[in-house]
């Protein structure tokens, strides 16, 4: 996947996003969006998923010492589930997308530390969309892709 500018993101499936996250204001928002297998490089279904840092921030600070208002984790069952669900139906998870409120749309130093393993990409092929939100507004997006040739996440705005 090095050097593609990422997927097209359909401005119904952008607004859902954004939706969602400025439903979520002031906590991160979180989701997948997926497309047919057989079609590479088309996105045109939004899956909002949990983010469940608040449950684990409030269970064990110490342990999960970021809030929902500094980062997310995607309930790992509910992304399961729906790796499964996806696969079972011709369908494949594209693009995971999180907000930023308050702060913009970029890619974190712990965005990318997060999408990384070993050195590659976590989930191979898939792509990042960050939105940036703050209180009843949109605040920009991008999708941020793994290059393959340098090793690193290549950024493109998407509004």
């Amino acid at each position: 996947m090095s050097n593609q500018i990422g997927f097209k993101v359909p401005e119904d499936l952008l607004e859902q996003c954004f939706a969602q996250g400025l439903s979520d204001y002031p906590n991160e928002t979180c989701g997948v969006l997926s497309g047919p297998k057989a079609a590479a490089g088309k996105v045109d279904a939004c899956h909002p998923l949990t983010n469940v840092l608040e449950e684990l921030h409030e269970l064990d600070p110490e342990h999960h010492p970021r809030s929902p208002t500094e980062g997310y984790l995607i309930d790992p069952r509910e992304q399961l589930k729906l790796d499964r669900e996806l696969r079972k139906s011709g369908r494949a998870m594209r693009i995971i997308y999180h907000s930023h409120p308050d702060v913009g749309a970029y890619f974190s130093q712990q965005d990318i530390e997060d999408a990384l393993w070993d050195g590659g990409p976590r989930y191979p092929g898939i792509q990042y969309l960050v939105l940036g939100v703050k209180p009843n507004q949109r605040d920009g997006a991008i999708l941020a892709v793994f290059n393959d040739e340098t090793g690193e996440f290549d950024t493109h705005p998407v509004c």
